[in-house]
Formats: structure tokens, C-alpha cells, sequence
């Protein structure tokens, strides 16, 4: 039955077709623009880096690569034995899963084995890393066809996700490819300009820039991964459960929604984590509380429509468990909802994230962060120090830019009706 749901869902968002030729020209070269140039500047970033102070950027570059490709043909050869019926469709991605994880387990603990000092580090790095290359490779691959049918939301959404991807690469594998280490000071001349040995310059306390650069997503990544993965969980359960049951419990939710969505959410965000110490899982949280009911709302709407319809009190009529319902006939049909929230709430928690650590509420100051790049600079600015907030600026934009185009063009794709 689950099956069958997917594939109607998948049948009903075939209509939401449409043709490149629609958009601009201008439109066009912004898209392909954006892309080539983030694809461009973190291959120059890497390929800067592979001299790295780690001595072994080199190797897990084409490590990162090697294990990718690995995952990829994994998946092409899974692809091909589920169509020629060797294994059921319903097993095929669990083994496509387990495959790649046995490979990456045993990826990771080569490496562990060969540098013991630096297994977590680099374990992670190479099965990160690789990861995301598979991950890109499939998107192209299989996504792109696909996609591509479906017109310019189709384009906007690889160019998306393909920023993202290219970016959260470069930062998965910082520590071994910056040329000099994020944190150590005068390391060079204090606010250098770029140059040839400091490409993207030094800060006052003459820090590299481009080695802070490379290494400044990691946090704001993991806050944002692990921000949404709470608010998504939290207003997905409860949107489900209470608009399903409805009456006191319903109202009594709601209630406690709208007071949270009433606040402005960076000032909600601020008097949060103005109230818990700094850190990455209490940022998460600070900003998990302020999206919860922008889900909570959304499969509200939704389940209050779906519950009404024939099959679903048809199911009742048979007997069948609110749990059974809720899993198997509601959330199937209202997760897309969800989705395209989920991909357009990661840039806002990349540029809440970017706005706590601007005031100090964020994270510790000793740590490679874009945000606090963003406030050293903005005081250096005025001496002229350009370079020491345009970089990091520049990839806060791309970042959020990439997770908004994603979101945007999957909104697109999964609501047919937006076409009319």
C-alpha cells in the first residue's frame, strides 16, 4: 500500500511539467552563473589547499573521490538488478544502504587504523566526503532527467542543491586541506591583503583567511542540520496528532503555536539563546523552538483536508488503528508539505545562526566561524580591511542561497497547483 501511495503522489507531481525556454535569459545565466561559480570557487579553495599542513590533503581528496564513485556504482548496479526483478523493489534501496554503509565502515576504519591519532577526525572526513560526492553524482545522474522534465522548477532545484553539496564538501574535508590552521595567530602580516602566499588575505590578528574560510561552515552546518531535524520532528508529530484528534488537544496546540509564531523569530531566537550558554546544540535549540510552528501549521492544514477524504474513512470504517491511519494513509500524502518547508527553514537557520554568533549569543569565540569573521570585520572595514568580511559573507550568501533555491524549486515541483 505504501507503494502504491508513493507512486500516485509521484504520478500526480509528473503534471507540474514545464520548459527552460520559460525563463528568462537573464534568469538562465543567473542560475548557471551561481552554480558554475560556487562549483568554481570551492574547486579553487581545494586545489589551493591540497599543500596542505596536514601533509595528507592530497590523499584524502582522492579518498573522499574514490569512495564516492565506489557509492555510485553501488547504486547504478542496485538500480539495475531491482529493474531487471533480481531483488524486489522494496528491498533495494535497504541493500543499496547497507552496502554503501560496509563500505564506509570499512573506509573509515582503515584510515583509523593508519593515523590512530586523528580516527574520529578523519574517519568522519572521508565517509562525510565521500558521502556527499555520491550524493552529487546520483542528483546529476538519476535526478537530472527528471528534474529537467519538470522545467525551471527542475533547474532551480539542482542548482540548489548542487550548491549546497559543493559547499558542505569543502567543509567536510577542511581539516586536512587548509593551508595553515584556523586558529593559530600570525601565522602572516596582520591584515594582509590577498596575496600569493595568503589568497584570500589575514585578519588583525593575522590569521588566514582562507583556511578560515574553508573551515568557518562546519558549525553553521551542523547547527542547521541539527536545528531543523529537532523542529521538523517536534512539528511534524504534533501537527499530526493533534489536528488527527482534534477537539481540546488540537486547540490547546494551537493555541501554544500561534503565541510561539507571534513573536518575530531573531528576537524569539535572541532571548533563547540569551537564556542557555553558548554551544552548538543550544543555538539548535534556540533556533529548533522559533520553526516549530511553521511545520506544526503546515501538516495541520493538510490533515485536517486529508482525513476527510474517502479512503481514509473508509480505513476507519474497517477497523483500522489511529496509528495505522496516521502512518500509512495520512503521512504519506502530506509529507511533501513538510519537505519543501524543511529545505527553505535551512536557510533560515544558516542566517539565524549567522545572526547569533554577530551578537555574541551564538558560539565560543575561539572557534573558525563565519559569523564571528562577520563581526571582527565589520570593525576592521572602516581601515580599509575589505577581505576579512566579504569572503566569509559571500559564503553565508551562497550557503543560504543554495538551501532557498532548493527549497523553492522543490515547492515548485511538489505543489502543481503554484503552475496556475
Amino acid at each position: 500500500m505504501g507503494d502504491t501511495l508513493v507512486s500516485g503522489i509521484l504520478l500526480f507531481l509528473h503534471t507540474a511539467r514545464g520548459e527552460f525556454r520559460e525563463l528568462s535569459l537573464k534568469g538562465k545565466l543567473v542560475l548557471l552563473l551561481l552554480t558554475l561559480f560556487t562549483l568554481l570557487l570551492v574547486g579553487v579553495l581545494v586545489s589551493l589547499a591540497l599543500t596542505a599542513r596536514s601533509g595528507i590533503g592530497i590523499h584524502v581528496v582522492g579518498t573522499t573521490f574514490a569512495l564516492g564513485l565506489i557509492m555510485f556504482l553501488i547504486r547504478r548496479v542496485q538500480v539495475r538488478l531491482v529493474e531487471s526483478k533480481v531483488i524486489p523493489r522494496r528491498a533495494g534501496f535497504p541493500v543499496f544502504i547497507f552496502l554503501a554503509a560496509v563500505i564506509c565502515s570499512a573506509v573509515g576504519g582503515v584510515a583509523s587504523l593508519i593515523l590512530p591519532d586523528e580516527a574520529a577526525h578523519i574517519s568522519s572526513a572521508l565517509i562525510i566526503g565521500g558521502c556527499v560526492l555520491a550524493a552529487m553524482g546520483i542528483l546529476w545522474f538519476e535526478g537530472y532527467p527528471q528534474l529537467r522534465d519538470r522545467g525551471t522548477p527542475g533547474y532551480i532545484t539542482l542548482a540548489g542543491f548542487s550548491i549546497v553539496l559543493a559547499i558542505t564538501y569543502m567543509t567536510a574535508i577542511s581539516r586536512y586541506i587548509v593551508p595553515y590552521d584556523p586558529f593559530t595567530i600570525n601565522v602572516g602580516p596582520l591584515l594582509s591583503p590577498p596575496s600569493s602566499d595568503f589568497p584570500l588575505g589575514t585578519t588583525q590578528l593575522g590569521q588566514d583567511m582562507l583556511s578560515r574560510t574553508i573551515a568557518g561552515g562546519a558549525i553553521m552546518l551542523q547547527v542547521a542540520v541539527l536545528s531543523v531535524t529537532i523542529c521538523f520532528s517536534i512539528g511534524v508529530t504534533l501537527g499530526l496528532i493533534a489536528s488527527y484528534k482534534g477537539g481540546v488537544l488540537d486547540r490547546i496546540v494551537s493555541l501554544l503555536m500561534d503565541s510561539i509564531f507571534a513573536f518575530p523569530g531573531l528576537v524569539l531566537a535572541i532571548a533563547i539563546a540569551a537564556m542557555l550558554s553558548p554551544g552548538v546544540v543550544n543555538m539548535a535549540l534556540a533556533i529548533a523552538v522559533v520553526y516549530i510552528p511553521s511545520y506544526f501549521r503546515v501538516i495541520r492544514s493538510q490533515v485536517l483536508t486529508v482525513k476527510e477524504l474517502p479512503y481514509v474513512e473508509a480505513a476507519i470504517v474497517m477497523g483500522a488503528r489511529d496509528r495505522d491511519i496516521l502512518l500509512r494513509y495520512v503521512l504519506p500524502n502530506v509529507i511533501p508539505s513538510a519537505v519543501v518547508v524543511m529545505s527553505i527553514n535551512f536557510a533560515d537557520a544558516v542566517l539565524t545562526a549567522a545572526g547569533l554568533t554577530f551578537i555574541g549569543l551564538g558560539l565560543p569565540i575561539d572557534v573558525a566561524d563565519w559569523g564571528w569573521d562577520l563581526t571582527f570585520g565589520r570593525t576592521q572595514l572602516q581601515f580599509g580591511a575589505w577581505w576579512v568580511i566579504t569572503f566569509p559573507g559571500i559564503m553565508i550568501v551562497l550557503l543560504a542561497l543554495g538551501f532557498t533555491l532548493a527549497g523553492e524549486g522543490l515547492n515548485e515541483i511538489l505543489t502543481p497547483k503554484l503552475r496556475e
